[in-house]
């Protein structure tokens, strides 16, 4: 009896290792997915890493197998999770923020009042007075959020609504979240996972100083290089220096320039161009050069446009603070991009809708121009929450061995800079 004993507890410690190491194999395989796609990316086709991390959904070693899923909006997929399919919690708006389900005022107030700067109360929120009076043993970071259970300590932002049924938050379904009131979390056992606000936001993603190339960004400043601005974009001479000094001034960021003339934006207007805003035909074309100061700038056209987006930033990336990672247009579902446009659920099916009819997905924000509902100017608001790449995910890998055994490892990692980096990583 005893020696039967000791085999079977050996043969359970195997299966474990076994199922521990099949799980293993499937995060590295999916991190050697992402760096083959950041090292050579397709930059006309952001769907082409998608389609790959999909088909790595599972793998067969002679030691186990691997399965890796997650859920999104309700919905199971397979492959690891982008989580700039999810807008990020340190950029999110005010107006945004209200949207969310089951979100109060003072709430929004409280997330907004723990993480910014200062010690101001806003509207009815709660700042470090609030914490410290009711003796909770921590205070506000007033710095951005740095995972989303972080959300948690805020005030009125309970588990039950950040986590909603996913109560390890591994963006599985599993069966203690789909078992009624019988474990915790208390759930309705209805087959589909309710993420909570962790389903609409995440404090991970992090913007990426490369291009759709895999080349790193042009920095768009006074002292970029023109010549090199030419070369990337397109752009005649005249463009290039009124690029360079729109982003100096105070309102210099990109998404101006999917609304405004470029000349306009600089008080150089172009003469009779037939365009002055939005999505009006009379863009110049690429090969029209030799646009002069006293003639105006001439107007971006839509391949300018597009390169620029793709292949140039305004922002700073030079610093120790992490970028807030931007919304997926490829992988973002009609929630969170609803959400992206103040609760526009007319906006969330147009943009599903472009997205599907190319098998290549959304290839610029540009595109976006080409659906009548979204006003150029709502867009230009809205410009710096979205992209149409992902940089950082989320892996639920659940190692099986041949005794079935199971092993879950979640992982999160980051592929915006090279060699791709595990951030996050746990056992259950």
């Amino acid at each position: 009896m005893v020696t039967w004993r000791t085999t079977v507890l050996g043969q359970s410690a195997i299966g474990r290792v076994q199922a521990r190491w099949a799980a293993r194999a499937g995060i590295e395989r999916i991190i050697a997915t992402l760096a083959r796609h950041t090292e050579t990316p397709d930059a006309d086709d952001p769907m082409a890493v998608v389609r790959d991390l999909e088909f790595d959904w599972t793998g067969t070693l002679e030691s186990g197998s691997w399965d890796i899923r997650h859920v999104a909006e309700g919905e199971e997929f397979r492959g690891p999770l982008d989580l700039h399919s999810r807008m990020s919690v340190n950029t999110i708006t005010k107006l945004q923020l209200g949207e969310l389900p089951e979100m109060s005022i003072d709430t929004v107030d409280s997330i907004l009042d723990w993480r910014d700067e200062d010690e101001e109360v806003q509207g009815i929120g709660a700042e470090r007075s609030f914490y410290e009076g009711r003796d909770l043993g921590y205070i506000p970071r007033n710095a951005p959020f740095k995972s989303i259970t972080e959300l948690e300590l805020v005030a009125g932002a309970w588990p039950e609504y950040v986590r909603g049924e996913d109560w390890n938050l591994n963006n599985r379904l599993d069966g203690n979240e789909d078992d009624g009131e019988n474990a915790t979390p208390g759930d309705d056992a209805d087959g589909r996972l309710d993420t909570g606000w962790a389903g609409y936001l995440t404090a991970r993603s992090i913007d990426s100083p490369l291009g759709r190339s895999g080349f790193p960004k042009i920095r768009i400043t006074a002292d970029t290089d023109p010549a090199e601005l030419m070369e990337v974009t397109g752009v005649d001479e005249a463009q290039a220096n009124a690029l360079m000094a729109f982003a100096e001034t105070a309102n210099g960021v990109m998404g101006p320039l999917l609304s405004i003339d470029l000349g306009e934006l600089v008080g150089q207007p172009a003469q009779n161009t037939g365009r002055s805003r939005g999505r009006s035909t009379g863009r110049t074309s690429r090969n029209a050069r030799g646009g002069s100061n006293d003639e105006g700038i001439s107007p971006l056209d839509t391949e300018q446009l597009k390169a620029i987006f793709a292949e140039c930033t305004m922002t700073d990336f030079s610093g120790p603070d992490r970028i807030p990672g931007k919304v997926n247009l490829n992988t973002a579902g009609p929630e969170v991009l609803a959400l992206v446009f103040n609760d526009d659920a007319s906006i969330a099916e147009s943009i599903l809708a472009l997205r599907q009819s190319r098998a290549e997905g959304i290839t610029s924000i540009v595109d976006l121009l080409e659906i009548r509902r979204i006003d150029p100017d709502v867009l230009s608001t809205v410009a710096d929450q979205l992209d149409v790449t992902g940089w950082v995910y989320s892996i639920s890998s659940r190692g099986i061995s041949p005794t079935g055994q199971e092993i879950e490892i979640h992982a999160v990692v980051d592929r915006s800079t090279l060699p791709v980096k595990i951030i996050e990583y746990r056992e259950d």
